[in-house]
């Protein structure tokens, strides 16, 4: 691992955390404010959740690069806009309220991204390998990349994971994240269009499963929208026709920080 000195030219990461019901939000927050990098800021938009949320924030007064943003339910991408929107990082990334990023994830994408912008064809978006973990935090497997993902390999199906950190430039040239299930997977799709993706191969993340997450309690749908996102990729990256039913890519609008109450 490279040395990082923190100056004035030290890029600031963006972390946005979307979150409704906020059961697992204190360790997720715990490990963002235990980054090793530490020119962050994160920021906890409450998409519809209760006062329960206000309490865990108020346990995290001592981080000043702590940002709170309340917003009607919209869904996670929509979480995700407002964050994104408020942000004033160089680099921006999202985490799940119930995920966990390991210390050194920040430092690691951000040297990552830093020698892939210099490039010939630069590189804007990086992911990492990452765990699935229990409820409990126990480690349950792992999951290791063998190489960056192409634009091609989107069309079989998603790899990108859950474990990944992008250019603020590339999130305003793809746009916003959609308003449907499988919002990642979607926006990774139409990101594809603008860069090459870089990989750390090194787990940087724990994706926790347990019986409240949106993904897999939704089967039909979620379904749905992955094989629309394919769709949208054999478009993109094969010549194919437009998917059906294009009103579904409708995207969520971006949420502006003054539009809060």
């Amino acid at each position: 691992m490279k040395e990082i000195v923190l100056d004035k030219k030290s890029p600031l990461v963006s972390i946005t955390v979307p979150t409704y019901s906020g059961k697992f939000l204190q360790g997720t927050l715990n490990s963002l404010v235990n980054q090793s990098f530490k020119d962050i800021e994160v920021i906890v938009v409450s998409d519809g959740g209760g006062e329960n949320i206000d309490k865990i924030i108020e346990l995290f007064s001592f981080f000043r690069g702590l940002r709170f943003i309340k917003k009607e339910n919209g869904g996670t991408g929509s979480a995700i806009n407002a964050g994104h929107a408020a942000s004033k990082g160089k680099y921006l990334t999202w985490c799940s309220a119930d995920n966990i990023y390991f210390p050194s994830f920040v430092e690691n994408l951000v040297v990552a991204l830093g020698e892939l912008e210099k490039q010939s064809a630069p590189v804007e978006l990086v992911y990492s390998d990452f765990v699935f973990m229990n409820e409990q935090g126990r480690v349950l497997n792992e999951i290791k990349h063998t190489k960056p993902q192409s634009s091609e390999d989107l069309i079989d199906g998603y790899d990108v994971g859950m474990s990944f950190m992008y250019t603020a430039d590339l999130w305003r040239k793809t746009g916003p994240y959609w308003k449907r299930i499988c919002e990642d997977y979607n926006w990774v799709v139409r990101a594809a269009q603008h860069t090459n993706f870089g990989l750390v191969q090194t787990s940087l993340a724990a994706f926790r499963v347990h019986g409240g997450q949106i993904t897999g309690s939704r089967k039909t749908e979620e379904k749905k929208a992955a094989d629309d996102c394919k769709a949208l990729a054999r478009h993109l990256f094969q010549d194919a026709p437009e998917p059906p039913n294009k009103e579904d890519f409708e995207l969520a609008p971006i949420y502006r920080e003054d539009d809060a109450d």
